[in-house]
């Protein structure tokens, strides 16, 4: 039976003898070896269906590189013979491959590692009854707020693993994570209205806690009952609370700055190394070493340190995210963000991708001000927007030009909340918008999709509602 203490030391062993099978083969290959392991857990109940799971996804993956031919191949289970399985396929891969990669100058080098983020043995404790628990709660919690609020979706989850790395260069190193999440979500109706909002924690150091959460969920979805046309078609200051605030980032700079775009020129920012790209208030990390944040772990997916980088500091361009190949490529040293599967949220079988890159955790510096400070500051009419803006992703890194629907709008005039909207499209430039930015709020919130943000005031994005 897997266990978390030893967990580590267990993927070490299987890793470093497929590493040795692999040079067996072949003495004059380069040998990367992944291995994989997550007891996951979650409970979910949708209009009164309860659905719960209780399982663990282990597997393995492997590269094999010959010159500048590579081959990968995966298998599920991190016994020692699928770890061997998926180093022979690799190199039978390999050994077939004509086409040679130019850029690739080998597997990533030792440098040690960082530090492991935070644990709480009390997420291993946790059972899916517990996880029911939690869901109920969000949802008596809910029903208390209005006979509107309606429609009531809950999960909770729990997981913990741990991943290795191994290399013919010298790098044999391992990392553990946990950690445990909840969210609720509330549809309120009104004739044929049925607007909703959500509410969520997620956390590493501790339990995470639902009080209140089916509340704050089912206040802010009837609150959006009633909306009304806004009728205006042209530029607008929108105030974009900490959730469609991260959003925005992880959209823009969450892939702007990553080493495939930079590298390949695609990104408009690749040129902008020491230039402002924001006001100077405007400053952002990523931090892969902060022991709370989800993304935090000694070692990337290739076995390279991670570490806190910065993106943007007083609103000048200071850095990139970079992978070994992307680094190497580019002239400079890795950044710890190599990655397997979605950069943003984690994959759940990531031994099916090779190495690629993305963030780890990125973090908005907050403000002084709070959301209802911004609000104030407001001469005229703008649009606060709340929740997930549709179609956030939808957009071209090249350009940045993005077009989204707030369906989770509300007006302001003149420094006051007058209530909710019908949907308004939001359209601009992402990388405009940071230089239209502002103001920055003091209510950062840590997001699931690795971003923390507080709410973000821009100006001059079309509106049209």
């Amino acid at each position: 039976m897997v266990e978390f203490d030893t967990i580590k030391d267990e993927l070490l062993a299987v890793t470093d003898s497929a590493v040795k099978y692999g040079r067996s083969l072949d003495s004059n290959a380069e040998v990367e070896v992944f291995a994989f392991y997550n007891k996951k857990m979650s409970a979910e109940i949708s209009q009164g269906m309860v659905k719960a799971s209780d399982g663990a996804v282990a597997g393995c993956a492997a590269r094999v590189a010959i010159g500048r031919r590579v081959g990968f191949a995966s298998a599920s289970g991190i016994t020692e013979d699928r770890l061997k399985l998926a180093v022979s396929e690799a190199h039978a891969i390999v050994s077939s491959v004509k086409v040679e990669d130019e850029r690739f100058k080998g597997f990533c080098d030792p440098e040690g590692t960082g530090r492991e983020g935070a644990f709480h043995n009390e997420i291993l404790e946790l059972g899916t009854h517990d996880l029911i628990r939690m869901c109920e709660s969000m949802i008596d919690d809910a029903k208390t707020v209005d006979d509107r609020a309606k429609i009531f979706t809950t999960e909770a989850r729990a997981w913990w693993g741990a991943y290795a790395v191994g290399n013919s260069r010298g790098i044999l190193e391992a990392t553990r994570f946990m950690g445990n999440g909840c969210s609720v979500s509330v549809q309120a109706i009104s004739g044929d209205e049925r607007p909703g909002s959500f509410e969520f924690d997620v956390a590493r150091d501790r339990i995470v806690a639902t009080e209140a959460l089916g509340s704050r969920a089912a206040v802010r979805a009837v609150a959006l009952l009633g909306g009304q046309k806004l009728d205006y078609k042209g530029p607008m200051t929108t105030v974009w609370e900490p959730a469609s605030a991260s959003l925005y980032v992880a959209a823009s700079l969450g892939r702007s700055v990553l080493g495939g775009p930079v590298v390949d020129g695609i990104s408009p920012l690749c040129d902008m190394l020491g230039n402002e790209v924001g006001p100077k208030f405007l400053s952002i990390v990523d931090d892969g070493q902060d022991p709370k944040r989800a993304g935090t772990n000694a070692i990337d997916a290739e076995g390279h340190p991670q570490q806190r980088n910065a993106v943007i500091e007083d609103g000048v361009l200071k850095g990139f995210l970079f992978d070994t190949y992307y680094a190497r490529a580019y002239g400079v040293s890795p950044t710890g963000n190599a990655t397997r599967g979605d950069g943003l949220m984690a994959s759940a079988t990531p031994y099916e991708a090779g190495p690629g890159v993305g963030i780890k955790h990125l973090t908005v510096d907050p403000g002084s001000k709070t959301l209802e400070d911004l609000i104030n500051e407001i001469d005229g009419r703008a649009v606060l927007v709340q929740d997930f803006p549709l179609g956030i992703f939808h957009t071209d890194v090249a350009t940045g030009q993005f077009a989204v629907v707030a369906n989770s709008a509300h007006l302001i005039e003149n420094g006051e909340l007058k209530g909710p909207l019908k949907p308004v499209s939001v359209a601009g430039n992402f990388y405009e918008g940071l230089k239209n930015l502002v103001g920055i709020g003091s209510d950062i919130r840590d997001y699931p999709w690795n971003v923390s943000s507080a709410s973000m005031m821009f100006d001059d994005f079309s509106i049209v509602g």
